[in-house]
């Protein structure tokens, strides 16, 4: 049995709270993250439950209650409940609307941890990668067994 390195999502204080079984994940924005199994991609709330089905080829984040999406080569918006509601121009997706909560991914030796604004570890390293926290949740690299 080997492993392998899957998104999953922890909370403020480092507790998994959405299993690693993503080939991506991103931040929460609205209450929905966009994440990625083989090379579709789709939606799932703070839980874990895919509220929009992993299909689409582009995933971009909530924002005024659409998100940007590519079905079929088409670009196109969507509502928190998969409906397109609009068509979109195509453009490069890249989230700069993060806002950095604490704790701050912070990496030591190999591994990622997250420090308070003292540089104190609050999350001991133990992921191969971590991104910032959104809505209360971070998307974490984690190796599991399969």
């Amino acid at each position: 049995m080997g492993k392998e390195k899957l998104w999953g999502y922890i909370d403020k204080e480092g507790k998994v709270v959405v299993e690693p079984k993503y080939h991506s994940a991103w931040n929460f924005h609205e209450g929905l993250a966009a994440v990625n199994i083989d090379w579709a991609k789709g939606y799932i709330d703070r839980d874990g439950n895919i509220v929009i089905d992993i299909k689409y080829q582009h995933a971009g984040p909530f924002r005024d209650g659409k998100a940007k999406v590519m079905l079929d080569d088409v670009w196109e918006y969507i509502d928190h409940e998969g409906k397109k509601v609009g068509d979109a121009e195509p453009e490069r997706m890249i989230d700069d609307s993060v806002e950095i909560e604490e704790p701050i991914p912070t990496v030591k030796g190999k591994k990622f941890g997250y420090t308070d604004k003292d540089g104190k570890f609050v999350i001991k390293p133990a992921f191969v990668q971590a991104k910032p926290f959104s809505e209360g949740r971070a998307a974490v690299l984690m190796e599991v067994k399969v």
